[in-house]
């Protein structure tokens, strides 16, 4: 009897350890389960919303972001279908490729405003309450989370045409202006501006803490205190991934870090060039072109970086602003090291002035210099062209 109650015993101890062991299987299986479905609703969310996905590995950073941003800019979001009344789909009324319609005179221009912001970022926007904002006024706009504050800086079709040469094509539809900033909100974006430098000096000083090789350029506030961008320059890439994690446990907000071009730091830090005026990129240009040396050469510029370079350490935009005349102009001219035939002997052609259309030619034999007019190089030009046709017409003649 005692061996049999022993035997029972055993057996009941062993179903019930096989059926904990089931119930903790079950609930691993439940809780893996759910897990994934809540990772699979925040990927369907984060694709629907067209965002990229964030790595697993920076998903601790609570409500921060890495921004990686080069001076050709981010990657532009998809545009967003805007639903009607009778449940269907239709592209967004207002959008910066508007080219279909503006072909056809049917763009509304007038409620376009473009509006500045701290370090010369322009954005653009709708003014669809027809407020009055003049030029200089302070307005409240939609920003990407929130709301932010910046100035006018023109209205209607001057916007509107800035909007379509700067702003990246199909980018998104265009947000809206909201109202007029009161002093209260100035007062507040003063404020902001004073603690922007304690937030520069506090990035400063994690960055030198974590000997990162980068260099901090600005910091600016969206005006809600939503989010917090950081400007810095680097040769390279940068593993900042713990400085915005010491960031956001610092401001407990959205922590952006932004990589800038050279360019880009001298727009936003402003200064004045050697011609005496603002540069230019802080002042009035919108979009940095390609420059190159073959620019100065086409000028019969000297090739001295010291000169050539602007307050960036890169060649100066303005080597553009006349590259397109000039090479106009230089098309009635003779190429350089081009050998010509005067009445002083054969020369080449060295320098050329577009300005009083004049040809500078170097002797070799007499080493000496001559000063000819266009006009004059045409006319050698074209006895030689002469001369050389009735050479060939001999060559080509019988006997």
């Amino acid at each position: 009897m005692k061996e049999e109650q022993r035997s029972q015993n055993k057996d009941e101890r062993g179903r019930r350890k096989q059926q904990e062991k089931r119930a903790g299987g079950e609930d691993t299986t439940s809780l893996t389960q759910s897990n994934s479905d809540m990772q699979s609703e925040t990927t369907a969310q984060n694709v629907e919303q067209g965002r990229r996905e964030v790595p697993l590995e920076l998903q601790k950073l609570d409500d921060s972001v890495l921004v990686y941003s080069s001076e050709e800019g981010e990657v532009a979001e998809p545009v967003p279908p805007v639903v009607t009344d009778d449940g269907h789909d239709e592209p967004s009324t207002h959008t910066v490729c508007d080219l279909d319609r503006e072909l056809e005179g049917a763009v509304d221009v007038s409620p376009y405003t473009e509006v500045v912001f701290k370090g010369e970022r322009r954005g653009y926007y709708l003014n669809e309450h027809a407020l009055h904002c003049p030029e200089g006024s302070y307005v409240i706009v939609e920003a990407e989370k929130g709301i932010d504050l910046g100035m006018v800086a023109s209205a209607g079709s001057t916007a509107y045409m800035k909007s379509r040469l700067r702003a990246r094509p199909c980018s998104g539809e265009v947000r809206k202006l909201l109202r007029l900033a009161t002093d209260e909100d100035i007062n507040v974006h003063l404020t902001y501006r004073d603690s922007e430098d304690a937030a520069f000096q506090v990035c400063l000083d994690r960055i030198r803490k974590l000997a990162l090789p980068m260099k901090l350029v600005d910091v600016e506030f969206q005006f809600d205190r939503n989010r917090i961008t950081f400007y810095f320059t680097a040769d390279g890439r940068v593993d900042f991934r713990q400085l915005v994690r010491e960031l956001a446990s610092e401001y407990r907000t959205r922590i952006e870090l932004r990589q800038i071009g050279p360019r880009d730091e001298a727009k936003r830090m402003g200064g004045f060039g050697v011609c005496g005026r603002e540069l230019c990129c802080s002042s009035w240009l919108g979009m940095f072109e390609p420059i190159s040396t073959d620019m100065a050469r086409l000028q019969n510029l000297t090739l001295n970086p010291f000169k050539l370079a602007g307050q960036c350490g890169r060649l100066k935009c303005c080597l553009n602003y006349e590259a397109q005349l000039y090479e106009e102009l230089l098309k009635r001219f003779p190429p350089l090291e081009y050998r010509i035939t005067t009445a002083k002997g054969e020369g080449v052609i060295q320098k050329v002035d577009v300005f009083q259309d004049a040809i500078y030619v170097h002797y070799d034999k007499a080493n000496a210099w001559e000063r000819l007019t266009l006009a004059e190089v045409d006319e050698v030009l074209s006895r030689k062209k002469k001369t050389d046709a009735r050479q060939r017409t001999k060559e080509k003649s019988p006997g």
